[in-house]
């Protein structure tokens, strides 16, 4: 609810969820993107704003149209819908008693545009401001091919995550807990140094992949379809595909988006600023589930030494079925 006399309301929308994007808008109001995860962007006026799992979206409503009660949807990108009311009015305590308004939407069902003349938010030019430019050379470059490798389980990079991994010694210090999804250790994702990650759909993916990374945020700075055919970013400018990637002002977001389409690919960039164990995993909470996470040993060279002390705390001694799946 905006208070009496307020021209302009600033909401944040926290994407919490696990299943469904959303299409957010509010009836008859037109509205400024002003921020995205945190980050202040140059401002996008648009009828509707994309937000994906676990994203975060900040707008600014300018409230110029006749005081009282309109719809604000949050429309997943499918069938299903979230309602809540924008009130304002001239008059204190003034409410309708908050019945759904009869307002005109911008938005369908299924989060499409009633109108070709209506804008969206387009997620790839949330440009941060002031200007921050992603590192122009990267130190390491990260492949991570996304698939579906059975009935329940989902790969990023050379497999599924094994949940059972949580219960082995600590993998800082412990090589044989690690397994194919810890990334990063012994010479590798060095703290200052700059990574590039990219990630590309396998044979057979229909569905996108909203990827979250821990700890750092990272500058996404190039987005294609049909595979990515070259070993690095550097790689694929020297060959002429320079087209796809952004170097001036790229969005800088806690994660990213992976098409839905086979060979669709997407590239992010980020130095590592401090030492940390982090997470990357799909914000999907069926695919996170079924594998599709894995921990990224950032900086950890320059980490205060663990006492031994630490060390030979008690732990849950377990070991694991060679065939134990992703989900056991």
């Amino acid at each position: 609810m905006a208070e009496e006399g307020e021209e302009w309301v600033w909401i944040n929308f926290i994407h919490s969820g696990a299943h469904h994007e959303l299409q957010i808008s509010i009836d008859e109001h037109e509205f400024y993107v002003v921020a995205a995860d945190g980050e202040i962007v140059h401002p996008q006026k648009v009828h509707a704003a994309n937000c994906n799992l676990g994203e975060h979206i900040s707008i600014l409503v300018h409230l110029n149209q006749k005081p009282g009660d309109c719809g604000c949807s949050g429309c997943a990108v499918d069938t299903f819908q979230i309602w809540g009311i924008l009130h304002y009015s001239s008059k204190v305590n003034d409410s309708s008693g908050f019945v759904v308004p009869n307002t005109k939407p911008w938005v369908h069902l299924n989060g499409t545009l009633v109108s070709s003349s209506l804008t969206a938010m387009d997620e790839t030019k949330l440009a941060p401001f002031p200007e921050r430019p992603p590192p122009r050379t990267t130190d390491s470059t990260l492949r991570l091919s996304v698939n579906m490798t059975g009935p329940a389980a989902w790969s990023l990079g050379l497999g599924s995550h094994q949940a059972f991994r949580q219960q082995l010694p600590p993998l800082l210090w412990e090589d044989e807990s690690r397994g194919d999804t810890t990334f990063g250790g012994h010479g590798s994702l060095l703290n200052g140094s700059v990574v590039d990650i990219i990630f590309e759909n396998g044979a057979n993916v229909t569905t996108q992949h909203p990827f979250h990374k821990h700890n750092h945020k990272a500058w996404i700075i190039g987005y294609g379809h049909g595979g990515f055919p070259w070993a690095t970013i550097e790689e694929a400018i020297d060959e002429g595909a320079g087209k796809f990637f952004n170097f001036e002002d790229p969005p800088i977001r806690d994660g990213c988006r992976l098409g839905n389409a086979t060979g669709d690919w997407t590239v992010i960039r980020y130095q590592i600023t401090f030492p940390a164990a982090s997470m990357l995993h799909c914000h999907m909470i069926h695919h996170f589930g079924a594998g599709q996470q894995l921990v990224l040993l950032e900086g950890v060279e320059s980490m205060a030494k663990i006492p031994q002390e630490v060390k030979n705390k008690v732990h849950a001694d377990f070991v694991p079925d060679l065939r134990y799946g992703p989900l056991d």
